[in-house]
């Protein structure tokens, strides 16, 4: 049995419930599903305890949080740095691309060492890079030291979601591993608005840099917390004793040949071309286009952002694993009919000047868009053996990316620059969402599949 986190866990474990208790949208909904789950179901044995679960998911839920606030804080600063180095569009989305190309660079070779390590201190170790890089921008007085800063953010990131992910899924039940996923991932909205938001009101009073330092200071705290979490079982909750990664060319292989994979790791890319370009521009854009100031501009996105991505997330998981009980398609049904909700907000936020329609436009397209992140990681951990679901979250957030969420920011400022016009280079993304909703709806037909052979492939390793 591994021990409970040292100093007063049962205590901070309190304060952790508490905390999502007041951050999550459907609190009667999921609070007593997850926080209190263990008065119902009992952890397999050798798990951690109830109140080590909760606490380690807090510590996981605010470095995702910080993470993102990190990762979004450059979209709230861009005016001001366009003008204090006189940048074209393009050069702006450079910077954005710069840090995933990097964060894509370190995904895979961190993923595989998130499923033969010991999850926390890698995990640790990158929130350590990634905050020092986040001050190091701070210092930045040319556009090449804030390239290379950016950069370095992106492979101090590449070691933590993948990773923290498959220990977020071995911490709780598996009946309950969309919702979980989705109290994690609810970090990812509300980070990225906060970040938004406070590079804009900071960025305006006291000037950007002053912003990027302010947020990179707090990381080096979580890195000491994180490095002290228990570290679950791997394959505890799918009732998996005996679990060893494989090689690594077998562990490929099984990836390649497992079509639910290879189905979302195609509609990520057209999702994350669509968000990475979303987040990166939308501020500027609503600033040039619909005429809102900057501190405007970053209110907004960050207000309408947050409040749709939180809900918007936690719907997602919970509905994830309502239709899963029912279908072994039901996460993937969730992910697909949020994309073809998600299209038609998002044609009416840019095509609408109305303040009142395009901001709650924005607001529901944001909420549909997101179920997804409610139900992928489940989905992905479902239908991948214990052993390698580091791997394959690592290579989805590389494959997605590196065909959409990486080069999208520069795609979309290039086209801007070309057709002086941001507006037009923006409408191609909801006719992306339209269509990632088709695929994954026309690939609910393989997932049962997937998931049986699985749990075949795993009987013989189960105790």
């Amino acid at each position: 049995m591994l021990r409970d986190a040292p100093g007063g866990v049962n205590a901070q474990g309190a304060l952790v419930a508490a905390g999502l208790a007041c951050l999550c949208p459907l609190r009667c909904a999921c609070y007593d599903e997850i926080l209190n789950l263990s008065a119902r179901e009992a952890a397999p044995r050798g798990g951690v305890s109830a109140s080590s679960a909760r606490y380690a998911l807090g510590v996981l839920f605010t470095v995702n949080l910080f993470n993102h606030v990190e990762r979004q804080i450059l979209s709230g600063v861009l005016p001001f740095v366009q003008q204090d180095f006189a940048l074209s569009d393009a050069a702006l989305g450079a910077l954005a691309s710069a840090f995933m190309i990097l964060y894509l660079l370190g995904a895979i070779p961190l993923g595989i060492l998130g499923d033969r390590l010991a999850r926390p201190r890698l995990i640790a170790t990158g929130v350590a890079v990634w905050g020092t890089a986040t001050f190091l921008s701070g210092l930045s007085w040319s556009y090449g030291q804030l390239f290379s800063a950016r950069a370095l953010v992106g492979i101090g990131e590449a070691s933590f979601g993948p990773t923290a992910t498959s220990m977020v899924s071995d911490l709780f039940v598996k009946t309950r591993r969309g919702l979980v996923n989705a109290l994690f991932n609810a970090a990812i909205p509300l980070g990225g608005a906060i970040g938004v938001t406070l590079g804009g009101m900071v960025g305006s009073r006291w000037g950007w840099r002053d912003a990027f330092l302010l947020v990179g200071l707090p990381s080096l705290l979580l890195a000491g917390l994180t490095w002290r979490l228990p570290d679950p079982p791997r394959g505890i909750q799918d009732r998996v004793t005996l679990v060893a990664a494989p090689p690594l060319k077998q562990g490929l292989l099984t990836l390649a040949r497992t079509p639910t994979f290879v189905t979302i790791c195609a509609v990520g890319m057209l999702v994350a071309f669509d968000v990475g370009a979303f987040n990166n521009w939308l501020p500027l854009y609503l600033h040039r286009v619909k005429g809102l100031s900057v501190d405007e501009a970053s209110f907004w996105f960050g207000v309408l952002s947050a409040a749709g991505g939180l809900l918007g997330v936690v719907t997602g998981g919970a509905v994830g694993d309502l239709l899963a009980r029912r279908t072994p398609a039901g996460h993937l049904l969730t992910i697909a009919f949020g994309f073809l909700l998600s299209a038609p907000f998002g044609m009416l936020l840019l095509l609408n000047d109305r303040r009142l329609i395009f901001l709650a436009s924005l607001f529901l397209a944001v909420f549909f868009l997101v179920l997804y992140i409610g139900s992928i990681n489940a989905l992905i951990h479902n239908v991948v053996p214990p052993a390698l679901r580091a791997t394959a979250v690592a290579i989805f957030v590389f494959t997605v990316n590196l065909g959409g969420g990486a080069l999208s920011p520069f795609v979309v400022g290039l086209v801007s620059a070309r057709r002086r016009s941001l507006q037009a280079a923006l409408l191609m993304l909801p006719i992306l969402v339209f269509f990632a909703g088709l695929i994954a709806l026309a690939a609910a037909s393989v997932v049962g599949t997937d998931v049986r052979r699985m749990e075949q492939e795993a009987e013989p390793a189960r105790g």
